[in-house]
């Protein structure tokens, strides 16, 4: 008799600890999702603020400014809420994929694009100048084509991302695309204007380029974080590497 209830009570204890670890996965799915909404939704003001600028200051010529010249004058606070929405939403798509990321490898480019987010934040609150450099040293803290990179691989080896592994491929190089071509338009473009920006100096297209390749990643891989199918057998999944 002493048996039995000694087995009954393992038993319950056994169903009520099944019962906090299916209540804490819901209670973490659900922060996740919540959290890559915000990503994705962020992202999409950022595209619409920039577009925006585009028609509020006609006086700046896309093909050879930099976005981050929307900064100064009238629309300033524009420019201003475009870095902080996609500062936002690096770093809630960081909240949602916490639990999604496996090894060294995702956590160091989850860390990358928290830099990034870091850096965004910083460039929108101190618009460009000649004197106070803080806008330029955001701006070098952007390191999420290299983070979009390492998270990207990680996701791939977690078995509930499988159906997402061709949007994987596709989308883990876009923002380092983007970077490599900004920089390379900046390479043999400025040597023209003595190493000026300038009329002659077409980097504008490049660095909204770049810019909205950051978006064509932060979107799908958020997206696919709203609609992941398997979140009860995400945690634990995938290779440890």
């Amino acid at each position: 008799m002493t048996l039995r209830i000694a087995a009954s009570d393992f038993q319950l204890e056994i169903d009520m600890a099944k019962s906090v670890v299916t209540t804490n996965s819901q209670s973490q799915s659900n922060v996740s999702r919540i959290a890559a909404r915000i990503a994705f939704v962020a992202s999409a003001i950022f595209i619409v603020l920039l577009a925006a600028l585009h028609i509020l200051r006609p006086d700046l010529d896309p093909s050879w400014r930099f976005i981050s010249e929307y900064e100064l004058g009238d629309y300033g606070w524009v420019m201003r809420a475009a870095f902080f929405s996609l500062s936002l939403s690096c770093f809630s798509l960081c909240v949602a994929l916490i639990s999604q990321v496996r090894g060294v490898a995702g956590y160091l480019g989850l860390a990358l694009v928290l830099l990034a987010a870091v850096g965004m934040t910083i460039a929108g609150i101190f618009a460009p100048d000649r004197v106070n450099k803080l806008h330029e040293v955001g701006a070098t803290l952007d390191h999420l084509p290299f983070g979009a990179l390492l998270i990207n691989w990680s996701l791939s080896r977690n078995e509930a991302w499988r159906p997402a592994r061709r949007m994987l491929l596709y989308t883990a190089g876009l923002p380092l695309l983007g970077l490599v071509i900004f920089v390379a338009s900046m390479v043999i473009m400025l040597p023209r204007n003595g190493g000026q920006p300038g009329p002659e100096v077409l980097v504008g297209w490049p660095n909204r380029l770049m810019i909205l390749a950051h978006c064509a990643w932060l979107m799908p891989v958020a997206w696919y974080t709203i609609t992941l199918p398997s979140w009860g057998t995400t945690q634990g999944s995938g290779s440890p590497s």
